[in-house]
């Protein structure tokens, strides 16, 4: 097995002809560009997928808590923030107005929070970009901008008695997400009750760690045996299926670029088992079995390999590592809600595409080396 590695990297680095070097140099860089273009790809795909749900779940929960008795939710709370791994709970109010705009009604959203919790007023009031301090309703931004909003807003409530009624506009906010920007209301928990009879209450929970959301739902049902409904921000297949699907995608479409240049590490080794034709043919009449002979060439694949994944690897985390640190890609503030291009870093994804790359390159390097073996000692010797 020595031999076979010696030969391999003396055939590797010294060609009888000056273009074998330069398509050894091509295979590596096509390898590289492969590798460095999946990993830059799949990082700022990461940093997009972490960054939405990152704002999902700050104006969501990890779970909602439901019951038929709403009365019940503040004494519900407290049981639930005591569970170890609860970061903390609020009671949260839903209903519906519908805004009065010169001629036009607009159906809006108003969720109503208790701004006594400190925890959930804190988690809010980071995305406020203007606040007067007064009673009211904060509109979400693009809200504001749509309907023209100015002090105070006409609506009708959610009620029988269809009365149109007004009430001051305290701010605007922006979550970065265009549903909650341009169709929400948020209000204090105590105000929202006031608006209608027709309201829907729920417990919002935040959880340390959200990828526990399903074992923290198990021990609040063990917790309440009946009359509660517990449900997760895992129960949103299509949102995450449409995120998986959508890296899969591009992780496949850029295999092909890893795929295509392994294409190269074919042609190389071929003109090189043509060039040492004559070689194997006296390593055969010396001994060495075709098993070594395709080591030999099999190895070159994986040198070519090994070079092209280590410059991919190391080129294309390095600038996903400098993007994190410096945002030096400014992308449209209006369109993404962020100034900058985000970077997320999976260690994971980049040893399954350094694998991918390096069994790629093997595969592209078996068939020359098996015909290289094939060759009997006989033709390779009268080989010009």
């Amino acid at each position: 097995m020595f031999a076979s590695f010696y030969l391999a990297r003396r055939y590797f680095l010294r060609g009888r002809a000056k273009h074998i070097s330069f398509i050894s140099v091509i295979s590596c860089l096509g390898v590289s560009l492969g590798v460095f273009a999946l990993i830059v790809v799949m990082s700022v795909m990461n940093g997009f997928d972490n960054d939405l749900m990152d704002r999902l779940l700050k104006f969501n929960y990890h779970l909602t808590v439901e019951t038929p008795e709403r009365e019940l939710l503040p004494a519900v709370k407290e049981r639930i923030d005591k569970i170890k791994g609860v970061e903390n709970s609020s009671v949260i109010l839903q209903t519906q107005v519908f805004a009065k705009v010169d001629r036009y009604i607009v159906p809006l959203m108003v969720k109503g929070i208790d701004f006594n919790d400190e925890a959930e007023a804190k988690n809010f009031f980071q995305y406020v970009k203007k606040d007067l301090k007064n009673a009211g309703f904060f509109a979400g931004e693009g809200l504001y901008d749509r309907l023209g909003l100015s002090d105070t807003l006409e609506y009708y409530p959610l009620d029988k008695n269809f009365k149109l009624k007004e009430e001051n506009l305290r701010g605007f906010f922006r979550m970065g997400i265009y549903d909650i920007d341009n169709n929400y209301l948020i209000t204090d928990l105590e105000k929202a009750k006031n608006l209608s009879p027709n309201y829907y209450m729920f417990l919002g929970v935040r959880i340390k760690n959200p990828m526990e959301a399903k074992k923290i739902r198990s021990i609040i049902l063990q917790e309440f045996p009946r009359g509660l409904s517990v449900n997760t921000w895992m129960d949103n297949q299509a949102l995450l299926s449409a995120l998986k699907l959508e890296k899969l995608t591009m992780f496949v479409l850029l295999s092909l670029i890893a795929l295509v240049a392994s294409f190269n590490i074919f042609a190389t080794l071929m003109v090189k088992v043509v060039e040492k034709t004559k070689d194997i043919g006296v390593l055969k009449a010396l001994g060495f079995t075709s098993g070594k002979i395709l080591a030999i060439f099999s190895l070159q694949g994986v040198f070519l390999g090994v070079i092209g994944v280590f410059l991919g690897t190391t080129s294309g985390l390095g600038l996903c590592l400098f993007m994190q640190k410096y945002h030096f890609v400014k992308i449209p503030v209006d369109i993404y809600s962020i100034e900058y291009l985000p970077v997320f870093i999976n260690y994971r994804d980049i040893f399954v595409i350094a694998v991918l790359g390096l069994l790629f390159s093997f595969i592209s390097s078996l068939f020359p080396a098996i015909r290289a073996s094939r060759l009997s000692p006989c033709e390779a010797l009268r080989y010009e």
